[in-house]
């Protein structure tokens, strides 16, 4: 008798990103350590890759963004410890009004009996309101039925925040898991059941975090355990994911290093530096050391190792420098250098 196979349908929650344990590899190594037999299928098996991503690589380098269906993230950023064995499918950024036009070729590839799904959160942050992204949560569940019409589907409600968005968004997220039991309810066949996971309840945006909304180690460990424990009620796996009694850290931030800065004809001066393991990005500095001006941080994070300084006076020297972060944690600045600028 084979093994189940499991396939994770999510977002950036369930993807994780470059150094990430992730709650799927959390649970992978659950079922290693208990002798439980899963196999995990999909057609990604990395995490995201801020530093591979098409579309980020246009936007740091200042590019027009890249469209089309061939510009995904290729999804081959490392794990903390080791590897994913087997595959999944989720990435940032994805919603159950994207998903659902492409899960069916994806579960008709693999036929897993097991859809562990993740979305929502950007359904209601950029798509609609709560019925609309239940209706599309529908969609895919029927979309999937079509290619594995047998499958359990474990749908997780959302997490929440009480950091991001403002108070009438946290609202909405409220409003999206107080109708999701009802709603999951009215999915579920005796063929193929939908069930509910639970990963809102225990699970503190403020401290299982690292910006507010994606999990930190302790934070992959609470969604792991409960997707843990509702496979266990459908015959996956006989024993409770149990967490270590010291919360688990993160890594720490190290200091990255300006590797190159050069000038640009057009007055731009491109930064590049080495990479931070942990980091979900940088934060670039500048000063315009001629006119003796204070250091200036960018608004925004750089998801990235290099960056394109635009609109500066060409023959003016200025100085940069670079501090890797992980959400609003943020590791030591570089050495800072300097460059005249389309010199």
């Amino acid at each position: 008798m084979r093994p189940p196979r499991i396939m994770v349908l999510g977002d950036s929650l369930a993807s994780g990103m470059q150094d990430d344990y992730t709650w799927r590899w959390q649970l992978a190594q659950h079922f290693r350590r208990t002798g439980t037999a899963a196999e995990f299928v999909g057609p990604h098996t990395g995490t995201f890759s801020m530093y591979e991503d098409p579309v980020l690589l246009a936007l740091v380098e200042g590019r027009p963004v890249p469209t089309g269906p061939d510009v995904g993230n290729p999804m081959t950023g490392p794990y903390r410890e080791g590897g994913f064995e087997g595959g999944h499918c989720a990435r940032p950024g994805w919603t159950a009004n994207s998903a659902k036009a492409s899960v069916r070729e994806h579960v008709a590839a693999e036929r897993p009996d097991f859809l562990l799904v993740q979305l929502g959160f950007n359904d209601l942050a950029m798509v609609g309101p709560p019925d609309q992204a239940l209706r599309d949560l529908a969609a895919v569940v029927a979309e999937a039925r079509a290619g594995a019409p047998s499958a359990v589907f474990l749908v997780a409600n959302i997490a929440g925040t009480s950091t991001w968005g403002n108070e009438w968004f946290r609202e909405t997220i409220r409003d999206y898991n107080a109708k999701l039991p009802s709603a999951l309810a009215e999915l579920s066949t005796e063929q193929s059941p939908v069930a509910l996971v639970d990963v809102h309840s225990g699970f503190d945006s403020d401290t299982d975090t690292y910006d507010g909304i994606h999990p930190n180690p302790a934070g992959e460990l609470v969604m792991a355990g409960r997707f843990a424990d509702t496979l266990r009620r459908f015959g996956v796996g006989s024993e409770p994911l149990r967490t270590p009694r010291t919360r688990p850290r993160e890594l720490p931030l190290a200091e990255p290093t300006i590797v190159a800065v050069r000038a640009q004809d057009d007055a731009s001066v491109r930064i590049e530096w080495s990479r931070v393991r942990g980091a979900s990005g940088y934060q670039v500095a500048l000063r315009d050391v001629t006119l003796g001006q204070p250091r200036r941080v960018g608004p925004i994070p750089v998801l990235g190792d290099h960056w394109l300084a635009q609109g500066l006076t060409a023959g003016h020297v200025y100085e940069f420098d670079v501090a890797s972060a992980r959400g609003g944690t943020l590791g030591p600045r570089s050495e800072p250098l300097r460059l005249a600028a389309g010199c």
